[in-house]
């Protein structure tokens, strides 16, 4: 994809904090192209057979947006499980947060990356939404300094929202950015930033939360278990995104919540695995590995009865395998306790 020139390039998140910095450095007459990372850790299912970067023009957006004066561009990564990113995430040299996010290792693979697109459109530099202690392990000014200086960006980075708080970017002391028209947010808070959202125009804007499911605790919980496990890849990260997962016997199975699930799961992920159907009453659908032998698909069949519309009868489940039906089981539900001992 060819792209014009711009004056810098912004870590985009599509959050109010990187709305903001993009916003800010515009109002300075700044040509800006924000950079939106699509990764397997974003919420929904992430599919790399299309990895094509989609360019949106402001002037394409709708309503206030198109004022705010960003050209977004989104880049899905990684191309494959060889890409440094995925290597970062599952084997981290600067550790985990409080969950399963590598944070200073993901933002240092993030940031080298805005630096070749930099590199291609001419911009001096490179701008993120960060506020000073707002993240408690991403966020630190020592974190900042360590981030900057991996990625080899030192003092090409300015932080629009907290930028008084920190020495001034090449770009602030070269006047392209007037350091004087910057903040100096700092802390948890966001009272400041949802007032300068009110002055600026922006409005609808998502609420405070990571757009990474690698901080969530559930899914991290699922994350630590299929890395323990050796199973852990681009495919399982998608997997791990739906359903209730148990552990028996080494083995993982999948039982579907509700309907969109189970329609997620025998459409993108039964093809490689045992499927389970309940046919006498209503329910989820299961999933175990193509290599489980009876007794694993014998209990997936109990677990999943335990969460059928008639939990106390016995229930009639077709095992399919590789698209072909092997057999149909009557199984009884599984022990509510007995159920949760083995959910991951």
């Amino acid at each position: 994809m060819q792209l014009g020139n711009y004056d810098i390039v912004l870590l985009y998140s599509g959050g109010l904090d990187s709305l903001l910095a993009g916003a800010i450095l515009a109002k300075q007459n700044l040509d800006v192209l924000a950079v939106k990372f699509i990764h397997p850790f974003s919420p929904g299912l992430w599919d790399n057979r299309n990895n094509s970067p989609e360019f949106i023009h402001h002037t394409d957006l709708s309503d206030w947006r198109a004022s705010v004066g960003l050209d977004i561009i989104k880049i899905p990564i990684p191309d494959s499980e060889n890409d440094e990113y995925f290597r970062r995430i599952i084997n981290p040299r600067y550790g985990y947060g409080s969950n399963a996010n590598p944070c200073l290792d993901c933002k240092i693979c993030f940031m080298k990356r805005a630096v070749k697109i930099a590199s291609q459109v001419n911009a001096s530099g490179i701008a993120t939404g960060e506020v000073l202690g707002q993240r408690p392990f991403s966020q630190r000014r020592q974190a900042i300094q360590l981030i900057e200086r991996d990625a080899k960006v030192e003092k090409k980075v300015v932080r629009p929202l907290c930028a008084k708080h920190l020495p001034p970017s090449e770009m602030e002391n070269s006047g392209l950015i007037d350091r004087e028209k910057l903040y100096d947010f700092s802390g948890r808070g966001r009272f400041a930033q949802m007032q300068l959202a009110e002055k600026l125009g922006i409005r609808d804007y998502p609420s405070p939360a990571s757009g990474c499911l690698l901080t969530d605790p559930g899914y991290s919980r699922r994350f630590f278990d299929a890395l323990e496990h050796n199973e852990f890849s681009l495919h399982t990260s998608q997997l791990l995104k739906f359903g209730r997962h148990f552990r028996f016997q080494g083995t993982r199975i999948v039982v579907g919540r509700n309907e969109v699930e189970n329609n997620i799961l025998q459409k993108h992920f039964s093809s490689q695995k045992i499927m389970l159907e309940p046919i006498s009453t209503k329910g989820p659908i299961a999933l175990v590995e193509l290599s489980s032998d009876d007794e694993i698909v014998k209990i997936a069949a109990e677990i999943l009865a335990r969460y059928c519309k008639e939990k106390d009868k016995k229930v009639e489940i077709r095992i399919t395998q590789c698209d072909k039906i092997k057999c149909n089981i009557i199984v009884s539900p599984a022990k509510p306790q007995w159920v949760e001992k083995y959910l991951v």
